[in-house]
């Protein structure tokens, strides 16, 4: 039968797919709209399957949040290319499937029923793509979850949970931008702790003991010695790799610690960070 230029336009609108795998696909279901929709899914399921095995070390984090920040979930989508990682569907796909993560209340990417989804998107796309980490946190008591997505590369993404020890009720936007802060200063500084109290033993013993092998240390008196390996834990160490020590990316004359006392006194709240987490595209 005649398939009319108006029904292909409309299921590649529908689909994604390509003109003329639109009109084949149409001619193949004689006409049916449905019918063509499904050979297209088969089809894409197909290349799915003959594209596995090849790499998917591209692409884009998406973060979804509960209206009330009570629950966030950060996704990672896979693809082959750069050029697809960053296209505004591929990205649009990931914010989707962060959503309904989020919706399902999953907790790992092997959970997420989104084959469908993912076989179409392979058939418009032409590249192999799978859903890589994915981060779902619950905040606890008298706590809100902030996030910052890296919208310049699309490549890194921040989960926070601030403590409240407050009445928060009206305080959502703030609090939002303090996780904002927050997620961007993690993302920028990379700290690997949230304060001191959190570093293991194990790691502060090794540091103490490589400053401790320095040139200028060596036959210093031992209290000589011990102010400067404090004085050097504290900037050199601390304040790197801590998040709280750290300098406040927008204003070096704080700490991001005097940052959250300094906005928490100015909301009527102590506000406290309890953890955090960096994600980054290949690097689960």
């Amino acid at each position: 039968m005649a398939i009319s230029a108006t029904d292909v336009k409309a299921l590649r609108d529908d689909t994604g797919a390509g003109m003329m795998e639109c009109k084949r696909a149409l001619e193949e279901a004689n006409g049916d709209f449905e019918g063509a929709k499904d050979i297209l899914r088969r089809r894409g399921q197909a290349k799915s399957l003959k594209r596995e095995g090849r790499a998917t070390g591209e692409g884009c984090l998406a973060v979804a949040m509960a209206p009330d920040a009570s629950a966030a979930v950060a996704l990672e989508l896979n693809c082959e290319t750069d050029f697809v990682a960053r296209t505004e569907g591929f990205r649009a796909l990931a914010g989707e499937l962060a959503a309904a993560a989020l919706a399902a209340g999953v907790t790992d990417a092997d959970e997420l029923q989104v084959g469908d989804q993912l076989n179409e998107a392979v058939s418009r796309l032409g590249e192999v793509l799978r859903v890589g980490q994915l981060t779902r946190w619950t905040a606890g008591e008298g706590g809100v979850l902030g996030s910052y997505l890296h919208t310049a590369t699309w490549r890194v993404a921040v989960l926070v949970e601030i403590g409240v020890d407050g009445d928060a009720a009206g305080q959502a936007a703030a609090l939002a931008e303090v996780g904002r802060e927050l997620g961007m200063q993690v993302t920028a500084m990379q700290p690997q702790y949230v304060d001191r109290d959190e570093v293991p033993a194990e790691a502060l013993e090794r540091e103490k003991q490589y400053l401790l092998a320095a040139q200028d240390m060596a036959n210093k008196p031992p209290q000589i010695q011990e102010k400067i390996l404090a004085g050097r834990l504290e900037k050199g160490f601390y304040q790197q790799m801590c998040l709280v020590d750290q300098l406040y990316a927008r204003d070096d004359e704080k700490t991001i610690g005097r940052y959250l006392a300094e906005t928490g006194k100015r909301l009527g709240s102590q506000l406290t960070v309890r953890r955090f987490v960096r994600l980054e595209v290949g690097r689960g």
